[in-house]
């Protein structure tokens, strides 16, 4: 399970990384659109889970430390996605 679960997460993170770059190619003004929150809390998930995918490779984390990295990585994304509506509506009044 836990190897199935690097897997994922590599596999996850290379897809990350490719929409990052791209979005980051056709994004002509991040902040005429909104997309600061997204921006950021995706970057900080892409962060995480390289991190993540560096310390199992260089140390071997496993269990909970791998556990908590993959729920934090995951929340970030959640936030991004999700939460921008949430900030964007609820907060900044747009």
């Amino acid at each position: 399970m836990e190897r199935l679960l690097f897997q994922m997460i590599g596999a996850g993170f290379v897809l990350q990384s490719l929409s990052l770059i791209t979005g980051f190619l056709f994004l002509q003004d991040m902040f005429a659109q909104h997309m600061v929150h997204k921006t950021f809390f995706s970057l900080v998930a892409w962060l995480v889970y390289g991190i993540l995918l560096w310390g199992r490779w260089r140390f071997g984390w496993r269990g909970r430390t791998a556990i908590r990295s993959t729920l934090g990585g995951f929340l970030s994304l959640l936030l991004a996605y999700l939460g921008s509506k949430l900030v964007l509506e609820l907060l900044l009044g747009y």
